[in-house]
């Protein structure tokens, strides 16, 4: 059975963003924040979609696996995924998967 998509709760926008969504939302048909919100997450990974494939493609091929079958595996079972990514190229428990991501240093600024 597939997994239907769930809701997302973001943090709130920096001021800076916040006004650019707030601008974009205005020239959209009046759009309300969140609706636009989505959209523009919805174009940033479509337009992401071959890095974000490269980096899939990577994996899936010593997995033996296609990358749409990892992609699915990630999506359905994401903890099985890393369970087999770390089996399959011996990586201690400690070490991330993903990049770090620099904005999460940028959060933490109190600016």
């Amino acid at each position: 059975m597939l997994r239907r998509p769930q809701s997302i709760e973001i943090q709130p926008l920096r001021p800076y963003e916040d006004r650019l969504l707030a601008a974009l939302s205005f020239f959209r048909f009046q759009r309300q924040h969140s609706v636009q919100a989505n959209h523009c997450l919805s174009l940033y990974l479509r337009q992401s979609k071959q890095r974000i494939f490269d980096e899939i493609s990577f994996y899936a091929s010593p997995l033996g696996l296609s990358p749409e079958a990892l992609l699915e595996l990630i999506y359905q079972d994401p903890h099985g995924a890393e369970q087999k990514i770390r089996e399959q190229f011996d990586l201690p428990p400690d070490l991330a998967l993903g990049v770090a991501d620099p904005l999460d240093d940028i959060n933490r600024l109190d600016c």
